[in-house]
């Protein structure tokens, strides 16, 4: 005998005010009312003392909350230099990163290790070829190999010796690369195309971390077929989420951390790149915040993936009280 067919459903259930009405499941909240619990501000060169957090806010609607800075990760590339001073109404913890040198043919000797994290810094004015790519798998490599050998040849590194977890490696300057192109001539280039490879490599190291800094532009490779097209904001925030989306797909949003000043300053970024280049920030340190919260939320992250980003994840790398 064929299987008795199931009595229908009440038609009641699908009226307008019934259960299983169209309009009866919630609405996802909208992106401008998700807003992180507190900010770790995790790369500041900032070195006079701000008696309030209000820079971070610039830009943000008046309406928007303004979550308390709980700290902030003050970037000093002298070593000697003195003890980081209060910024942002807060007492910062200072790093002393390591500059990745691309003309390198094999990775640096990397020793800068605050509690149990390195910071590498990557200097470039233009998306990373192929062979810098290299470069920089390999020092995350060569640190995985300190911190203790990968399970089955794996990527991701295991309890050293000691009993201690390995240490996080914190990457700055590649979300996002140096931009240069908008978002449709972008989508189909060979450069775009290998940072999303090699971005996916990379995050098969458990143990990385990427910061998201504002982004730099060179001004002559930006402006040679498009003209200075970055001035456009809704262009230059569908060329960014194109860089942080697949970066959250691939490291997940509690490896990514929140930071208000490009890599480096940008003359110093120009000095050490291997392509010196005419830099523009075409988003200002104090503006950061509120377009990544709003390129974010906008991708679908909730309240609590952005407080990971914007403070929860420094917090866990740095081990920073919040």
């Amino acid at each position: 005998m064929p299987p008795k067919r199931p009595p229908p459903l009440p038609k009641s259930l699908f009226a307008p005010q019934g259960p299983l009405s169209p309009s009866s499941a919630p609405l996802p909240p909208s992106p401008s009312t998700i807003h992180p619990e507190f900010i770790i501000d995790s790369h500041s060169f900032i070195k006079k003392i701000e008696p309030t957090p209000d820079p971070i806010y610039d830009g943000l609607d008046l309406s928007f909350p303004r979550p308390p800075v709980r700290s902030a990760v003050q970037v000093k590339m002298d070593v000697s230099a003195e003890p980081a001073q209060a910024v942002l109404g807060v007492k910062p913890f200072s790093i002393h990163p390591t500059i990745l040198n691309l003309t390198l043919v094999t990775p640096p000797s990397i020793t800068n290790i605050a509690k149990g994290a390195v910071d590498i810094i990557v200097p470039s004015t233009f998306p990373l070829s192929e062979k810098e790519w290299d470069l920089l798998e390999e020092a995350v490599n060569a640190l995985d190999g300190c911190w203790g050998k990968p399970e089955g040849g794996g990527s991701t590194p295991v309890t050293g010796e000691n009993g201690k977890e390995p240490g996080k490696v914190v990457i700055s300057g590649i979300l996002p690369p140096p931009l240069t192109k908008t978002s449709t001539p972008l989508l189909n280039s060979d450069a775009y195309n290998l940072h999303l490879a090699r971005l996916a490599n990379l995050s098969l190291h458990a143990n990385v971390y990427l910061k998201a800094l504002p982004p730099v532009v060179d001004i002559v490779q930006g402006k040679e077929s498009e003209g200075k097209w970055w001035d456009d904001r809704k262009e230059l925030e569908r060329v960014l989420r194109m860089y942080i989306s697949p970066a959250i797909e691939a490291f997940g949003g509690h490896r990514i951390i929140f930071g208000s000043t490009p890599a480096l300053p940008l003359a110093d970024l120009t000095k050490v790149s291997p392509i010196p280049g005419d830099l523009e920030q075409p988003i200002s340190n104090g503006e950061w915040y509120s377009v990544l919260r709003r390129v974010i939320t906008q991708l679908g992250e909730g309240k609590e993936e952005l407080t990971g980003v914007m403070g929860g994840n420094a917090a866990t790398v740095y081990r920073l009280a919040h």
